[in-house]
């Protein structure tokens, strides 16, 4: 079966040491090679951000990425991006058409946008490509959880969630907001981000003392953050609530030069406002290589975002044994069960937060059963193998003309 993905905003191509690979881009390169290995021909399509980038690479067997031009050749943010997906689109058109798949899978919004234009324009020269759509996250439902309300990408997403033969969502939330927009559930299903539970795993070293050395046997929370977003300013203002912790704050998902940041540079001066510029570490982005052994060395992860999306964060910290502290919201409650896993809150409030980790860890035995259980359950439910089954399950629903001619991932009933 031959599979494009279009993912305008991602490259999920290696990156740089020291510069970590965003939430999309991680998704799309692990998705890509499971299902490569199922026997899948897998090209992703996104813009190129960067002079040096190959028009086209090798990922792996079976996996290319193909890097197309539109707008400047570099990161931009995503209304920015947003300007040039038209472009983009026709790029995307093009390539399609001379290299026509059976499904164009689409992440994101303006991916699906572009997605829909070049799908109608490889219909008109013969059999248009089945489209499926993934949202990580719906204005609709962030709208719900308290964030600012996009009136134009709202509108979008409604059109694109009724163009496509299938949606994917991260969580229920989202399928909740989908029907509400009148699309039947049958053309909807929830598959939710995974976690490589070999590289992130309760098992290795446990050191952090290269970016915080840990001080008086505080205890550590660990989370990874947008520095310019709420749950950032949130999180520093708990840790001043819990005065016999320490913070570890990662930087993600873009890249980040702390001393030039202006985000990190309000936040050291909130932290230092607030009296706990001592206990407070910011990591910058780190390689994805060394995030495990951070992630090990903290006692919890603590979530003070409003929304998760994604939340591939959240799974790394639960595949390294952490219990969690967060918000019930998109795909943290897919992914934590409360009182099993880890704590969730109505509110990413300060004050709750607090109390949430002093319960926590004041129970030792419980905290570690909360680890356990964490580890367990992202290893059996969201590991990058199950969440390609259920996406090629998918892919089989939207093109039931070419069953018989699909292979089997593994682990999904194979015949």
């Amino acid at each position: 079966m031959k599979i494009a993905m279009v993912a305008e905003h991602a490259n999920p191509l290696p990156a740089h040491k020291g510069e970590p690979a965003c939430g999309d881009s991680v998704q799309i390169a692990a998705l890509s090679r499971q299902l490569a290995k199922a026997g899948h021909r897998v090209t992703v399509y996104a813009r190129r951000h960067a002079p040096d980038l190959p028009e086209r690479s090798r990922m792996g067997r079976g996996v290319a990425v193909e890097h197309l031009a539109a707008g400047p050749q570099r990161r931009l943010e995503e209304g920015a991006a947003a300007e040039h997906t038209g472009t983009f689109a026709r790029e995307l058109g093009e390539r399609i058409a001379e290299d026509r798949p059976d499904v164009l899978h689409a992440f994101g919004w303006t991916s699906g946008l572009a997605a829909v234009s070049a799908a109608q324009a490889a219909g008109d020269e013969g059999g248009r490509p089945r489209l499926v759509q993934t949202f990580h996250a719906l204005n609709a439902a962030e709208q719900r959880a308290g964030l600012p309300e996009r009136t134009d990408r709202a509108r979008i997403e409604a059109a694109v969630a009724g163009r496509a033969d299938h949606v994917l969502v991260a969580s229920a939330d989202q399928r909740f907001e989908l029907a509400r927009m009148g699309l039947p559930r049958d053309r909807v299903s929830v598959v939710p981000s995974g976690v490589d539970t070999d590289h992130f795993s309760s098992e290795g070293g446990t050191s952090a003392d290269t970016w915080s050395p840990r001080k008086n046997g505080r205890l550590r929370m660990a989370s990874v953050t947008d520095l310019a977003a709420d749950g950032a300013d949130v999180l520093i203002a708990t840790l001043r609530r819990l005065p016999d912790a320490e913070l570890t704050l990662v930087a993600g998902p873009a890249q980040v030069e702390l001393p030039l940041n202006d985000d990190a540079r309000r936040l050291e001066l909130l932290a230092k406002e607030a009296g706990v510029d001592d206990r407070l570490s910011l990591t910058g982005p780190l390689d994805r290589k060394e995030l495990p052994r951070l992630l090990r060395s903290a006692d919890v992860y603590v979530s003070g975002a409003a929304y998760e999306p994604c939340g591939g964060a959240v799974l790394e910290a639960m595949a390294c044994g952490l219990p969690v502290v967060a918000r019930g919201a998109g795909i943290v409650n897919e992914a934590v069960l409360h009182g099993t896993t880890g704590t969730l809150l109505r509110q990413a409030r300060p004050d709750a937060l607090a109390r949430a980790v002093r319960s926590l860890t004041a129970e030792p035995t419980m905290a570690t059963a909360y680890g356990i259980a964490g580890c367990d359950r992202a290893a059996s439910r969201f590991t990058w193998e199950r969440v390609a089954a259920e996406t090629e399950r998918v892919y089989r629903r939207a093109c039931p003309e070419a069953e018989g001619e699909l292979p089997y991932a593994a682990g999904d009933g194979a015949h």
